[in-house]
């Protein structure tokens, strides 16, 4: 295969990979059911107590019965969230945030139990599957700074709730100083001695997730072997982690500076006070409301202190945003790692070299120039590719020069047509072909570089557009509505096709072979084929591009004809002296 056929196919399969990835993460089947544990409910659950043997208890009943007479609710009040409890079980029934929306343009509530019916976050989870049910079903008496708690709080407060009957009790308590952050603290008692518990994030997390959707919830967990994800239909199988060299999860027990679950642009992160933790995850299968709805895995997240006592947690619940996560100090590890919480929550990938300075720049062009992140990506595209335009007026003229070897490398090719691929013989057209490159000073890939220099940069706007939670719901203007989503009615791709079409009939073709010129031409097609399932400011960069590709090539077009037209009078000039020299001699 030639190089520029090599180039072409690896950058299709690239954008295969994407996309086929992407459709396989929406439409991922759901794995075997290997028994019945896996199709238990998560209320109760013994899927995720605490992975430490149960101790030995003794002692006499807790002397003092407190138990609430009806269920009520309670709601906080922060600068960012409002939060309702219910005293039935001392649980989180809706966390919303004042300064985001879901898809219908309300308020977003990042917890799900009330619509699945699979159990709240801060429930406990015991070693005894009864004792664990009783307390989550239990009515508790709830105070606030020491009084009887109202119906709504505002912060900074400490909320309360107290449950004891017989050989069972427990406490929670909850401060609110502001923001997104909070402070939990729980204890539980089993005939007058503390027991080992965990803290359980249950019945789902963040946004129900839309048609487009390519994010699956994910659990974390940040151990001194560094951050650990895995998707709840991977860690609730046999297998564990995706990451065969991470610690196992589920169960882990040990150092961990914090465990949580997320979404594409949300996360809910418990950082304990305690060095020593257990961790497990579970999940149950729900089908959501609808005909024709699919079951979706649900996954549960739950973590105490190794070794039993008092499980102390501050728990974030907010948006992935750096300017959220960098005040947040997540607790240091022994062997002196630190981590970086905005870092290791926001993931870019492997350009993250690419990713993090686009990201800033976009951010800094909305704050100073403007404030549209459409506009912010036109013009952060016109920059790049006056970047890179030098390099393309290099390529150009490359593709100028193999444009002119064309009939030689036809004439080479026509020479070896006869040998089939795997001829020896096939070795010296190659060699032929190289040895005419070098005779004419061409470099093959030179043609190649500008698309070459454009991956990094697609790569890097993908994970931006996938990662930043500045880009969610962004909109441009008109029909497009979100940057971070498909373009609904497929307008940006249609356009984006056509532009890279009359960029490439613009460009010299640099091959003879005419399977390889309609490769070519077959490309534009191809690309807006893989670009319909794609984020919709992706394409507009895309498109972007292929306009001031347009551009671009007009004017080294327009460059190239002046000088092959000053060339053709330099020749005639030359020919005409000659003619004058040898008409000179004829009369001498």
């Amino acid at each position: 295969m030639s190089p520029e056929r090599r180039i072409i196919l690896a950058f299709a399969l690239s954008f295969l990979v994407l996309v086929g990835w992407s459709a396989y993460m929406r439409e991922i089947a759901p794995p075997p059911k290997t028994s019945p544990a896996e199709e238990a409910p998560l209320l109760p659950s013994a899927e995720i107590a605490p992975v430490l043997p149960a101790p030995a208890f003794a002692g006499a009943p807790l002397p003092e019965t407190k138990q609430g007479t009806e269920e009520r609710t309670i709601t906080v009040e922060t600068s960012h969230a409002t939060i309702t409890f219910s005293t039935r079980g001392a649980v989180v029934q809706s966390w919303t945030l004042k300064h985001y929306r879901d898809q219908q343009g309300e308020p977003l509530d990042l917890v799900q139990g009330a619509r699945t019916g699979l159990g709240f976050p801060l429930e406990i989870a015991l070693d005894d599957p009864q004792q664990e049910a009783a307390l989550n079903q239990a009515v508790f008496v709830s105070t606030a700074d020491g009084v009887l708690a109202s119906a709504m709080l505002m912060a900074p407060v400490e909320l309360v709730f107290e449950w004891s009957a017989g050989q069972l009790a427990a406490e929670k308590r909850f401060r609110f100083p502001d923001g997104y952050t909070i402070e939990v603290e729980t204890r539980v008692w089993v005939s007058g001695e503390q027991v080992a518990h965990q803290v359980a994030w249950r019945g789902g997390f963040g946004e129900p997730s839309t048609p487009s959707s390519r994010f699956q919830t994910q659990f974390l967990l940040r151990t001194p072997e560094g951050l650990r994800r895995t998707t709840v239909e991977a860690a609730t199988q046999t297998t564990g982690w995706l990451f065969k060299s991470a610690p196992q999860f589920p169960p882990y027990t040990g150092e961990a500076s914090y465990a949580g679950i997320e979404d594409q642009y949300f996360a809910a992160v418990f950082f304990p006070e305690n060095t020593g933790v257990s961790a497990a995850v579970a999940s149950a299968e729900w089908t959501p409301p609808g005909e024709g709805q699919k079951p979706q895995k649900i996954g549960a997240l739950s973590l105490g202190a190794a070794g039993g006592g008092d499980n102390r947690f501050r728990l974030f619940v907010g948006p992935k945003a750096i300017q959220e996560l960098a005040p947040i100090t997540a607790p240091a590890l022994s062997d002196g790692t630190q981590p970086v919480l905005a870092d290791e929550l926001i993931d870019y990938g492997w350009f993250w070299w690419v990713a993090k300075p686009l990201f800033v720049s976009m951010q800094w062009i909305y704050e100073n120039v403007w404030s549209n992140y459409g506009w912010v990506i036109i013009i952060l595209t016109l920059l790049i590719n006056t970047i890179i335009f030098p390099l393309k007026y290099k390529s150009m003229l490359a593709s100028v020069k193999m444009q002119k070897l064309a009939p030689q490398m036809r004439a080479i090719q026509d020479k070896y047509k006869k040998y089939k691929f795997n001829d020896p013989r096939k070795q010296q057209q190659q060699q032929e072909v190289m040895a005419l490159y070098r005779q004419h000073g061409v470099n093959p890939m030179g043609s190649c570089l500008p698309m070459l220099l454009q991956l990094p940069f697609f790569y890097g706007f993908y994970k931006v557009l996938d990662s930043s939670i500045e880009l969610r719901q962004a909109p441009w203007f008109g029909w497009v509505q979100d940057l971070s989503q498909p373009d609904p009615y497929y307008i940006l791709p249609v356009v984006m096709a056509l532009a890279m079409y009359f960029s490439m009939k613009m460009t010299p073709m640099t091959t003879a072979d005419p399977g390889q010129q309609k490769l070519m031409q077959f490309m534009p097609l191809m690309f807006g084929f893989f670009f319909l399932s794609f984020p919709a400011g992706l394409v507009l960069y895309w498109l972007m591009s292929s306009v001031a590709g347009v551009g671009q090539q007009w004017w080294i077009n327009k460059r190239q004809r002046e000088h092959d037209q000053a060339e053709k009078l330099a020749a005639k000039e030359r020919k005409k002296e000659k003619r004058r020299g040898q008409q000179a001699g004829n009369r001498d």
